[in-house]
């Protein structure tokens, strides 16, 4: 039996070349999520892999505590579906290696990325969304995803690929709309740890609307090109 109130979460970092605009947001956000989660009850472990036209696993299934603060060095394209399918397949070797008595009851998959898939060589969407799927259908742990994207439909590319609608998130590339992203995720990512087992993960139903709102007031376009599916 898995252990109780243990969350393990995999974050799939875009640090494309397009990133290089926000990386010190980026950088201060993700750190000021990981002290927070640091705070919250229960036991917590993070993978970190960052991904732009290659891949890299820069630390797998660190507890919480030891998270060291994020470096980004923007470059090269998006190779996002390969970076899914690859820590998917690694993510899963990993949990499924573990006695049962220390494997995580909620696994959650968060990827952050500002721009559309340009670069993958092995993997496909189809694939990708195949995979989502699977892991949703086991029994033993649960497994959920969140897709966060900017200058993109964050709800049509997060369904291409298997997220579900009230996880996935639009966020303006700047530094306020990067700021309001780690907000919301540090919420919901609270709230998803403390539910009951089978709760599906989704953001504070207020958030994505007034995110949008203070958008449209600011006059910042988070949406840009949509991608389709093949």
């Amino acid at each position: 039996m898995p252990k109780q109130n243990y969350t393990h979460i995999t974050i799939i970092l875009d640090r494309s070349g397009s990133m290089a605009s926000i990386k010190n947001d980026v950088q201060g956000g993700f750190d000021s999520f990981i002290n927070e989660q640091k705070e919250v009850d229960g036991t917590a472990t993070v993978t970190l892999v960052q991904f732009d036209s290659q891949f890299e696993t820069v630390y797998s299934m660190r507890d919480i505590s030891e998270v060291p603060r994020l470096l980004l060095t923007p470059r090269g394209g998006t190779a996002l579906l390969d970076a899914m399918g690859q820590t998917m397949n690694s993510e899963i070797a990993m949990v499924d290696a573990l006695n049962d008595d220390d494997k995580p009851e909620k696994c959650l998959f968060v990827v952050i990325t500002d721009g559309e898939e340009n670069s993958s060589r092995e993997y496909t969407r189809e694939r990708v969304f195949e995979m989502v799927e699977e892991l949703r259908q086991k029994e033993d742990i649960d497994y959920d995803f969140v897709f966060i994207g900017a200058n993109q439909d964050a709800i049509q590319a997060g369904g291409s690929i298997g997220v579900s609608r009230g996880a996935t998130m639009n966020y303006a590339a700047t530094e306020e709309g990067t700021s309001q992203m780690f907000t919301s995720l540090t919420r919901s990512i609270t709230n998803y740890r403390g539910a009951s087992i089978g709760t599906e993960y989704a953001f504070m139903p207020e958030e994505p609307e007034e995110q949008e709102k203070e958008n449209k007031d600011k006059n910042l376009d988070v949406f840009g090109a949509s991608i389709n599916m093949p």
